[in-house]
């Protein structure tokens, strides 16, 4: 599981000035996170706190990274291929490694 801070979108208004107690606890409720979870079964994907895709994977098959489209590339339970674009996760080069060491 990949876990991080979604970054701030000033398009979302805040109640009041940064410098307010209210805009800050605002500002703190309204924080969001990025995940990418990979279990043998399912492979979840949440950005900003909203699940963009959830699907079952067949196991048999191997899930791989590829670094070039930034995306990861699976099998669904019907056999056909499928792929999530990593690029509204925004992943750096140690989470690259690390999808890469957990799927070898």
């Amino acid at each position: 599981m990949i876990k991080k801070v979604s970054e701030y979108n000033f398009s979302e208004p805040l109640l009041s000035s940064d410098t307010s107690f209210l805009g800050i606890l605002f500002f703190l409720k309204r924080k969001k996170f990025n995940y990418l979870i990979i279990t043998k079964t399912r492979i979840l994907y949440i950005i900003r706190n909203k699940v963009i895709k959830s699907t079952s994977y067949h196991y048999d098959f191997k899930i791989s990274f590829n670094s070039k489209k930034n995306r990861i590339e699976f099998y669904n339970n019907k056999q056909k291929k499928e792929y999530i674009d990593l690029h509204d996760f925004k992943i750096t080069l140690n989470e690259i490694q690390q999808i890469k060491s957990v799927l070898n």
